[in-house]
């Protein structure tokens, strides 16, 4: 095995200390102090059935995919690029910290120190899989970037560090997969460089017996933009932590959610947009189902720093219930400390509308198919923002699954 630098080594014994010490994310609404985020599985001695995981994931990669990814256990073993990504670094976890070690060290662990809580301790202490995208400056890539990650071996501990130059514009879609009963716990650095502007989506579908933890975090600087569009779809207990710092005047975010939540899964979602520069703007929008015997939570955080003036805090979330056992929370916080801003928030959570349900039966359609529809169109605004078709397709295709039922 490659011989990794030393402090990266130093690095991984410390956050072993720490996590003895700090505390879970906050899950307000949840109660997540027993879920086994802890009983990380080791990967055993063995080679990546390349072909095998490759047809697993085939659904989502056919022709049509001009530049994908896939990252299985660490290790990079699909990789197609057009000419738009030269220049463009692009480097699993073991080649960044060595091959790129120069460019990649001074960013790492710079958005999402270990001291956060002790789920990002543990990524650091125990990560085993990764990919650094390094964008320079004045580089524009109209296409996107798709890229998946698979676990089939073990606990999937999962880095990624996406930098974007100044000036420097970049679409990344990203997927989790997975078949079986584990720990996964992903961690994601954005940093938006100045005058830079980065769209991401992901799509997460991970099995029902996993433990989720999942924390995007990007510093947005001078002018720069930043675009996250998230999909919710795991089958097992979630922890989703979404988070963004405007650190430069002219910053601004916006983080779009869509989540569905069944059986008897608890997914606990929050996004959190902080002004730490003046002139800064964040807006989140999140839409979520509910039903059967599940638990969803949208906590919406947005927080306007003193001195921040000129800023623009918005929010709004809204759930949707389909069972009598169901639930759904929507939790919405401004933490405002400066009087020159504008700020605001919406959230509402209820069942289907019976006056829509009402009049789309009066033209024939069944109960049950007015509901789907009804749901389809409360989700679907999130599905337009996608880049890639197949994912778009695919998107589709799970949301029609989970709310058919």
């Amino acid at each position: 095995m490659t011989q990794l630098p030393n402090w990266f080594n130093e690095m991984q014994k410390t956050a072993l200390d720490k996590m003895k010490t700090l505390a879970l994310p906050k899950a307000d609404c949840t109660v997540i102090k027993n879920w086994a985020f802890d009983q990380i599985d080791g990967r055993q001695p063995g080679e990546v059935n390349k072909d095998d995981v490759l047809a697993s994931v085939a659904y989502l990669n056919d022709e049509t995919e001009k530049n994908m990814i896939i990252v299985c256990d660490g290790e990079i073993i699909y990789k197609k690029l057009t000419d738009s990504f030269e220049d463009v670094t692009i480097a699993n976890l073991e080649e960044a910290l060595t091959t790129h070690e120069a460019l990649f060290k001074p960013y790492f662990m710079s958005v999402t120190p270990m001291e956060m809580n002790k789920l990002v301790a543990t990524n650091v202490a125990h990560v085993n899989s990764g990919l650094f995208i390094h964008v320079p400056k004045n580089k524009v890539i109209e296409e996107s970037l798709n890229v998946i990650y698979v676990q089939s071996n073990g606990s999937l501990i999962n880095r990624t560090l996406v930098v974007a130059g100044q000036n420097s514009q970049f679409k990344y879609v990203e997927n989790y997969y997975n078949q079986s009963q584990t720990v996964i716990n992903t961690v994601s650095e954005v940093v938006v460089l100045d005058n830079a502007q980065v769209e991401y989506a992901a799509m997460d579908r991970l099995h029902q017996e996993s433990t989720v933890y999942q924390c995007r975090k990007a510093s947005v600087l001078a002018n720069g933009r930043f675009l996250l569009s998230l999909g919710a779809l795991n089958d097992g207990n979630t922890v989703s932590e979404n988070l963004v710092d405007l650190n430069g005047q002219g910053a601004s975010a916006w983080v779009k959610t869509v989540a569905i939540a069944e059986g008897v899964q608890k997914q606990n979602i929050t996004i959190n947009i902080e002004h730490h520069a003046p002139y800064t703007e964040g807006h989140i929008v999140n839409h979520g189902v509910s039903k059967d015997s599940a638990q969803l939570t949208f906590n919406g955080i947005g927080k306007i720093n003193k001195g921040m003036s000129g800023s623009n805090a918005q929010q709004e979330s809204r759930a949707m219930i389909l069972s009598e056992t169901a639930r759904a929370d929507a939790n919405p916080i401004l933490l405002i400390d400066e009087y020159d801003v504008q700020a605001g928030h919406a959230a509402g959570v209820g069942k289907i509308d019976e006056e829509q349900l009402y009049y789309l039966m009066s033209r024939g359609l069944t109960r049950k198919a007015a509901e789907i529809l009804i749901i389809h169109g409360f989700l679907m605004p999130f599905i337009e923002d996608i880049q890639s078709e197949t994912i778009k397709s695919e998107f589709v295709k799970v949301i029609e699954r989970k709310i058919n039922v």
